[in-house]
């Protein structure tokens, strides 16, 4: 039974994520490029499966991201905040186990993305 409800909640559990460039130079298409290959990633890990461990399977909401290229090119997550805390660690532990790297001619960029998690 429980696992008739954990694959029900994966399968209504849907994610949304808008992107915003407000440190990124907009003109610079490169950079745009780079954050949409990143919003890509994110799209792609926040459709995996529901980890087992949240037994409160309260995931609904917005969490805002940000996400900078360190100076050695690593994509680190920056800091996340929304008013579920379930849903801030759900999302800070599915982004983080992407390895994500880029050029270290983008360091110091950073990028902004919304997260509108629904589970119906």
């Amino acid at each position: 039974m429980k696992k008739l409800k954990l694959l029900t909640l994966i399968g209504l559990l849907t994610g949304i994520i808008s992107t915003g460039f407000s440190f990124a130079d907009p003109i610079d298409l490169k950079i745009t490029a780079l954050g949409h290959q990143i919003k890509g990633e994110i799209v792609d890990v926040m459709n995996l499966p529901v980890y087992l461990k949240y037994t409160d399977k309260n995931l609904n909401g917005s969490v805002d991201v940000l996400i900078a290229v360190q100076e050695n090119g690593k994509i680190n997550i920056i800091n996340i905040n929304g008013d579920n805390k379930n849903l801030n660690n759900y999302v800070f532990n599915k982004i983080a186990t992407r390895n994500m790297w880029t050029d270290t001619k983008y360091k110091g960029k950073m990028f902004r993305y919304r997260i509108n998690l629904i589970s119906k």
